[in-house]
């Protein structure tokens, strides 16, 4: 006769939770947001109309374009048309305020050889001042001029700046009418945002809703049971 061999399985207790530790499992409402939405293609891309003008960087454009989208969340189409209206309005901010800066700089380069009023076209030391205060850089060539004409470059742009004071503040009035759009963008994608989302909660609402009322149905129903028997 075989002995009998048992075998004894070891009982592990389960873990003890703290009731006064928060719980980190996410909630549905956190889980219903968490879920990424596809964004809605821009109507630049879809209807393929060129936004820069020429000698604009269209590369830097749809960057900061995606990156001002990103920043906003936009998903949903309006939410991606009040987007790109935003960043043209700032565009077109920039491309005023880049025109200001030009005048300013094509009077000063005028200012140091007004002798080419007489001629056709611009002047050797017109281009050359041009050219470097254009590129932001104020060479010997440049102070040489100035000085030419009894101005330091600090009194040079302060003439240039009283020479253009009608077109700088046309400029001015433009900037001032994009800001005015961009507050009403601005307002608008406010609306489109809070209505997208007051309607998801909506949707969360309901659905936890059915849910817990299935819930409540079953458990009548097994009570019912129970009754009977």
């Amino acid at each position: 006769m075989k002995p009998e061999i048992s075998y004894r399985v070891p009982l592990v207790e389960p873990p003890q939770l703290d009731p006064r530790a928060e719980s980190t499992s996410p909630s549905a409402t956190e889980i219903c947001f968490s879920i990424e939405t596809p964004v809605a293609p821009s109507l630049t891309s879809v209807m393929g109309v060129a936004p820069v003008l020429p000698g604009e960087p269209a590369d830097f454009y749809q960057r900061s374009l995606n990156a001002l989208i990103k920043e906003l969340g936009a998903r949903s189409v309006l939410q991606v048309y009040l987007a790109e209206k935003i960043h043209e309005c700032l565009w077109w901010m920039r491309r005023y305020e880049e025109q200001k800066r030009k005048t300013v700089i094509v009077q000063m380069a005028y200012l140091t050889d007004q002798t080419s009023a007489y001629r056709i076209g611009d002047s050797t030391i017109q281009m050359q001042v041009r050219s470097a205060l254009l590129a932001n850089t104020v060479d010997n060539a440049t102070l040489k001029a100035a000085k030419n004409k009894d101005h330091t470059i600090e009194s040079l742009r302060q003439k240039a700046m009283e020479d253009k004071q009608a077109e700088l503040l046309q400029l001015d009035q433009q900037i001032a009418l994009q800001s005015k759009i961009l507050t009403g963008l601005q307002l608008s994608y406010e609306v489109a945002f809070n209505r997208k989302t007051n309607t998801e909660r909506l949707q969360l609402q309901n659905a936890l809703l059915h849910r817990d009322l299935q819930g409540i149905e079953v458990l009548s129903i097994d009570n019912s049971k129970d009754d009977q028997r």
